[in-house]
């Protein structure tokens, strides 16, 4: 069914309406494998938002920019299309040598290194790509912070890097069921805050797939911890074999692993 799905949605035309903007900024990031999601992402944005923010998106360097413009030409706001070098060079500049290594060896390095880069110059919103809005998300957009802040999304179980874990001396109590794929986040030096560059080196060149969410849940622990629960941004397995869509009582979905199937079933349904 997700086979089907993700086939007869090449078969959809799609129109998004002008709408106001906003000064709130997301960030995502995108390659050859992930286009496709990151699209249907910012068309549920682009119709279920009640405006538009700035959007910063990074190639992997798997797709070219001028892939992502078109690819993405039906989005009426601001755009912004970068490459993740940008942000490894923006970090070396203040010696943070650690990230670069792990942005140039995982994929989860460059998204640390993106939205660290520019949550020193604003406050953003990280939104991965396998995530579909039901209804409007910026009333849970969090009033700017004054100082350092950072908040994320609730995980359907706590999952986090033991190493990073027993580094940082956190715990389930501590960190919670934390989610690094809606991340607010916003502040100088969380970098140098936090020790990164001393837990980086600590595991290097071994990432983990849980250590970039590790690093973040850290940060939040010590601000806004989980700032979007399970009744706004679902993130769950309890339908994973359903033929129906998800129910819109939530602002939207989080298709983690256990259930990337679902989304091409849902953005069938949304879009």
């Amino acid at each position: 069914m997700p086979v089907i799905y993700k086939f007869l949605l090449r078969f959809k035309t799609y129109k998004t309406s002008q709408k106001d903007t906003s000064d709130q900024v997301i960030l995502m990031m995108t390659g050859k494998a992930h286009i496709e999601m990151v699209s249907l992402c910012l068309l549920t944005i682009s119709k279920n938002w009640s405006k538009l923010p700035t959007l910063i998106i990074t190639t992997d360097g798997s797709i070219s920019s001028e892939k992502i413009a078109t690819s993405l030409k039906f989005w009426k706001g601001k755009i912004q299309i970068n490459n993740w070098e940008e942000s490894v060079n923006y970090h070396l500049t203040k010696g943070r040598k650690a990230i670069a290594a792990y942005a140039r060896l995982n994929a989860f390095g460059k998204k640390l290194a993106i939205i660290l880069h520019h949550a020193e110059e604003k406050p953003v919103v990280w939104i991965d790509s396998d995530i579909l809005f039901f209804k409007d998300f910026l009333p849970y957009w969090p009033e700017n912070q004054v100082t350092t802040a950072c908040g994320g999304s609730a995980d359907w179980k706590g999952s986090y890097d033991e190493r990073l874990l027993k580094f940082f001396k956190g715990s389930l109590q501590k960190y919670g069921s934390f989610n690094a794929g809606l991340i607010y986040a916003h502040g100088i030096n969380l970098y140098e805050e936090h020790k990164i560059e001393e837990a980086l080196n600590l595991i290097h060149p071994d990432y983990d797939f849980l250590s970039e969410q590790t690093i973040f849940a850290e940060i939040a622990s010590a601000s806004l911890g989980v700032l979007w629960g399970q009744h706004i941004i679902g993130n769950f397995n309890d339908d994973n074999q359903s033929l129906s869509p998800t129910k819109k009582q939530y602002t939207g979905r989080h298709y983690t692993s256990n259930v990337r199937h679902l989304f091409w079933r849902d953005a069938f349904f949304l879009t």
